[in-house]
């Protein structure tokens, strides 16, 4: 018997194998074309992005704006208290979706940071020293009530009045506070971080937290000096705060907002030491003359190019880290920003995202940069531009490149907002200074501001927005005053301000 032959193939699965490879490689390479425009696309770009803050002259190089060496005997920073936060170490390490940019700071003494990391400052019931609006007194009974309650007071301190209860709470501090009025005439306030990098890519300054600690407590010994009447030392804490304010390492957005966050501290004591008035002529000179030296908003000018700066030293850095490091970090970004960790927006698989690194963060770098333009822009017009017109910068046309635009950059929008009223409020701190001084020298105060330019304020400070006056008017008693701004608003309420509206309200200091 013949042996039985196989049944030669049917062609029809060859052909549907020869389809599917085509299918496949037709796939392949139409990804690959994808991913090689959109990796170009995104690359001309962040190029575009660098080329127009460089033609707007912005600084582009940390020697540009990263303080000078001074001498230490000339620094507040240089004291020995802060030296073991700035001895800090960098190191290298694989890169991870919790520490993407693959850098770890050792501290070099960390024994040193306890006793500076141990200063506890005392909550506000209700909200905290500084949320509570500028010019709304709390009594200092609250506070010694949560030092009791916290332990930190003991109960038979009654015999103590609010004030020195107070200070009683921060009595083991003295030694502290005595070396910090000390160095406060220094004329520098600069922090220098020993980290051994070519370039400070890690812009995290390690004792901002103590040092709004420091502030805080400052600000509670101010209130309690000036509750007690005690002008002088009220004055001196007052100004160690600004000083506290002036510490930098890096012109970056953070520090500003700490610079913020000191002001807001300071506005309270002012307003009750003008209101209690327990200032001299001489202690208010002074004071003004601290405040008048403070510009908010070139400050911020500042740390948007050190930001900028940031954004393009973060970029090459991650474009020279092989793949699997960039793939980490466009996942951490990624995920964040197409809304797959907080539940907004649209998500995508995470490969998609890790595919996508090189193009990803060209657009998140891209978006910084031209954000962070658009306000530097904004900032360098003259003050007959309304600073009013501000909004959120242009969103790109291309969904995909608008959705990338959360991850890096602050809001920067509210940042503004806070500095331009930080700036007012300043100003108008420094027009009740010169009201008060004329009511000390004659008695009452002037019926105009216009009267202070003699012999008080050579330049009466206008509105921030847009170089218009600030508004006032005398109580009917002519023993009080009301100075506002219109705010963001931009529209004349007559000094009525909504402290949980701040964007929606005039700003306003008037007197008890």
């Amino acid at each position: 018997m013949e042996p039985v032959q196989p049944a030669p193939l049917s062609s029809a699965p060859r052909k549907w194998l020869r389809r599917i490879g085509w299918t496949l490689l037709w796939i392949v390479t139409i990804l690959f074309l994808a991913v090689s425009l959109l990796g170009a696309y995104t690359k001309y770009r962040y190029k575009t992005a660098v080329s127009e803050v460089r033609a707007a002259g912005i600084p582009t190089s940390w020697d540009e704006i990263l303080p000078k060496p001074v001498p230490d005997a000339d620094n507040f920073g240089a004291l020995n208290d802060f030296k073991p936060f700035l001895a800090v170490e960098e190191t290298k390490c694989p890169p991870s979706t919790e520490n993407p940019l693959g850098f770890k700071a050792h501290y070099l003494d960390e024994k040193g940071m306890e006793p500076l990391k141990s200063i506890k400052t005392l909550k506000i019931s209700g909200g905290s020293l500084q949320s509570l609006g500028p010019f709304e007194a709390r009594s200092l009974a609250d506070l010694r009530n949560t030092a009791i309650a916290d332990k930190r007071l003991a109960p038979d301190t009654a015999s103590l009045s609010d004030s020195e209860a107070i200070l009683k709470v921060f009595e083991d501090r003295n030694p502290l506070w005595k070396r910090l009025h000390a160095a406060k005439q220094r004329q520098y306030a600069i922090l220098f971080l020993k980290v051994p990098s070519p370039k400070p890519l890690i812009m995290g300054n390690p004792i901002l937290s103590t040092l709004l600690n420091i502030a805080n407590v400052t600000q509670l010994r101010a209130r309690a000096h000036t509750n007690a009447g005690r002008g002088a030392d009220a004055l001196e804490e007052c100004l160690l705060l600004l000083k506290l304010a002036e510490l930098r390492v890096y012109p970056s957005l953070i520090e500003h907002l700490v610079t913020l966050t000191n002001m807001g501290l300071l506005m309270p004591v002012v307003y009750e030491g003008i209101s209690r008035r327990v200032w001299s002529d001489a202690e208010l000179t002074v004071l003004e003359k601290a405040l008048a030296r403070y510009d908010l908003l070139s400050e911020l000018k500042g740390s948007l190019a050190g930001e900028s700066i940031f954004a393009q030293a973060w970029t090459k850095l991650i474009q020279s880290e092989p793949m699997s490091g960039k793939t980490e970090l466009a996942v951490f970004l990624g995920l964040n920003d197409v809304g797959l960790n907080d539940g907004r927006a649209w998500s995508a698989p995470k490969w998609s995202v890790a595919f996508f690194a090189n193009s990803m963060i060209q657009v998140i770098a891209s978006n910084n940069l031209e954000h962070l333009l658009y306000y530097a822009k904004l900032l360098s017009k003259e003050p007959t531009h309304d600073l009013r017109t501000l909004s959120d910068p242009p969103e790109p046309k291309w969904r995909p490149f608008r959705t990338p635009r959360r991850s890096i950059t602050l809001a920067v929008t509210r940042v503004v907002k806070d500095t331009v009223r930080r700036q007012t409020l300043v100003n108008i701190a420094r027009i009740a200074i010169a009201l008060e001084r004329h009511r000390l020298r004659h008695g009452s105060y002037p019926s105009t501001l216009e009267e202070l330019a003699h012999g008080f304020l050579p330049l009466i400070p206008t509105e921030v927005f847009d170089g218009a006056p600030l508004h006032s008017r005398l109580k009917d008693n002519a023993q009080g005053f009301t100075l506002y701004s219109t705010g963001w608003k931009g529209t004349d309420d007559g000094g009525t301000m909504d402290y949980s509206k701040p964007d929606e309200t005039n700003w306003v200091w008037s007197t008890p």
